[in-house]
Parts: C-alpha cells; sequence; structure tokens
C-alpha cells in the first residue's frame, strides 16, 4: 500500500512538474454573463485563441507556455479596444470592473510590472514633450523586446514621424519580429502619406439620416476643408468642440467648412452629442466601427481629436491644431 502510494503521488509530481502551461485570470466586477475573448497577434492580424462567459465575475484560461512572447490581449464587448498583458509564461491576475477600463490592475511577470510603473507615472505628466521623451526611454530601454514595439505602438501618437522611423529602425530580436513592430511599419508608411504637404485622400462614409457622400465633395468649395475625427465618448474631444464652433462660426462664410468624422459606435450617442455641443455644419459622418473607422485608419489617426486642414487645391496644409492654435492659423489663412 505504501509503495502505491509513494508510486502514485510520484505520478502526480511528474505531472506537475511537465505542466507547460499558464493561467490568465480574469476577476472583473460587471462582467457576469458577459464573453470575454483572449486574442493574439499573428503577424499584423488580431486571432481570438479562446472566449468564455464570465460566471461570478470570472473566467480563467489555460494557455500553453512558448517562445512566441508577444502580448496577449484580453477583450470584452464594449471596450473601445482590448487589454494588452505580458505573461512571459508566468501566471497573471487580472482584476477590477470591465466598466472601468483606466483602473483595471494585471499582475504577472517583470515586463507587466515594469509597464505598469510606466503608465502610471506617463498619465501624471502634462507636458506633450515631457510625455514624449518619457515614452521613447521606456522604448529604447527595450528595443529587443516586445515591451518596446508595445509602447512604441501604444503611445506612437507622442512621437514625431522622424522618431517613429528612427525607433523602429532600431528594434532588434524580439521587438524587431513583434505583430505591433510590423503595424507600426504600416502605420509610418500611411502617416508619411497624409502629412502636411500630401494631397489628400478620398474616402466615403454614412451620414445619420443614411446619405452616403464623398469627402471629395467638398475639398474644393472652401479655401480651408478640416477633416474633424472626434467621437462622443471622448471627453477631450467634447472638452475641444466649443473651440471649434467658435472656429466655424467665425469663419463658415470665409471660406472654412468642416467634415466630422465620428468614432462612435452609438449611433444615438452621437447624434445628441452633436446636438449637446452646437456642432451646426451639415456634414457630419461615420461607419460606426469606433477605432475601426476606415476614414480614421487612412489618416493614420491615432488618438482624438485629432484634425487634417486641407486647402483649396487638395493639399494638406496643417494637421492636429486646437484651441487658439486652430483659430490663429484658420485666421491667418483667410485673412
Amino acid at each position: 500500500m505504501k509503495k502505491l502510494l509513494v508510486a502514485l503521488l510520484a505520478v502526480i509530481c511528474l505531472a506537475s512538474c511537465n505542466d507547460n502551461s499558464f493561467k490568465i485570470n480574469v476577476n472583473l466586477k460587471n462582467s457576469d454573463g458577459k464573453t470575454v475573448y483572449l486574442k493574439h497577434y499573428v503577424n499584423e492580424e488580431i486571432e481570438t485563441l479562446n472566449s468564455l462567459v464570465a460566471k461570478n465575475d470570472k473566467v480563467v484560461f489555460k494557455v500553453q507556455k512558448g517562445e512566441n512572447l508577444d502580448s496577449y490581449l484580453i477583450d470584452i464587448d464594449g471596450w473601445k479596444r482590448p487589454l494588452a498583458i505580458f505573461t512571459e509564461n508566468q501566471d497573471v491576475m487580472i482584476t477590477g470592473d470591465c466598466q472601468n477600463y483606466n483602473k483595471i490592475s494585471v499582475k504577472s511577470g517583470p515586463k507587466q510590472d515594469e509597464l505598469n510603473a510606466f503608465v502610471e507615472e506617463f498619465d501624471k505628466i502634462e507636458d506633450e514633450t515631457d510625455a514624449m521623451y518619457f515614452a521613447m526611454r521606456l522604448v529604447k530601454e527595450n528595443r529587443d523586446n516586445v515591451l518596446g514595439a508595445y509602447t512604441l505602438y501604444r503611445y506612437k501618437w507622442a512621437f514625431s514621424l522622424e522618431d517613429l522611423y528612427k525607433l523602429i529602425d532600431s528594434f532588434e530580436g524580439e521587438a524587431r519580429n513583434s505583430g505591433y513592430t510590423k503595424i507600426m511599419k504600416n502605420y509610418i508608411v500611411r502617416l508619411e502619406s497624409v502629412s502636411v504637404g500630401h494631397k489628400y485622400i478620398d474616402f466615403k462614409q454614412e451620414k445619420s439620416d443614411g446619405e452616403m457622400i464623398a469627402l471629395s465633395e467638398f475639398v474644393g468649395n472652401n479655401e480651408l476643408l478640416m477633416i474633424d475625427f472626434w467621437a462622443s465618448w471622448c471627453p477631450d474631444c467634447r472638452k475641444e468642440n466649443p473651440n471649434v464652433v467658435a472656429v466655424y462660426n467665425a469663419f463658415k462664410d470665409k471660406g472654412f467648412d468642416i467634415v466630422s468624422v465620428s468614432l462612435d459606435t452609438d449611433k444615438a450617442a452621437w447624434e445628441k452629442a452633436i446636438v449637446d455641443d452646437n456642432l451646426s455644419w451639415e456634414n457630419h459622418v461615420s461607419d460606426l466601427k469606433g477605432w475601426e473607422n476606415k476614414a480614421a485608419a487612412l489618416y493614420s489617426i491615432a488618438f482624438i481629436p485629432q484634425n487634417v486642414i486641407i486647402n483649396k487645391d487638395g493639399v494638406i496644409v496643417a494637421r492636429n491644431l486646437n484651441g487658439e492654435d486652430l483659430m490663429n492659423f484658420v485666421s491667418d489663412c483667410l485673412k
């Protein structure tokens, strides 16, 4: 009997020692009954590896260890973007509230700890130049692993086109082969094609009444046409809207017009925000696909609010002006 017990323990121990997997534990309030998705990058595409319905606000994914240390992604319907996690083949604990995305906590290996510390400090920085240098330091320190690639992808809006080229070229090892890096290479090419001095790229999207309109219908009708990328759910957009309204009202009869592209997914919320914020120009469009908006992809929109200003000849003459800078630019052009 004793020999049998010893043998059984040996088998259990061997099985445990040979367990080539780790767990991703998701424990999020208000997630009960929701489908939680585990995703992963395969080259440039996001592939769903598994999906589970949360019970008592919990799901547990069992994942095989592997050499590919690119981040995993946790997603829930209604989120604006999936949550990136760096497992390093270690167990993960995700806690918080699924309705408060920005407060979700992720505990895992050293790279996740490094990212958590970075985000906590980055969010405190108010000066854009300081933010750019802080993000650049993390990218450079991790230019040989996926954390560097992810940081460049996640905070790409903080870098100039020249810096993006230099940082991508410096990548090696895991960073060079990351799905994020492959995405960034395409992003950089698109961004350069819609930078100041280049011709505009046409697109078609629907107004809220279902009418399909093309950007080209409005280019050339005024001295300046601004494409305004925004969303009803974006606090910074709503804060900037009074400035946009002020510029429009001041120059709508002097050669200035706006085509607004919303990154909303909720049509009612989009329409309500147009009324609430007095966005009185006629041309409001959206494909209601959120961050997957095709017009936003064409213009390499990495954050909102953003804008692109096109002159009468169809040439992009400015990008991402706001507040007094937008008012002064339009005034100087139309005086």
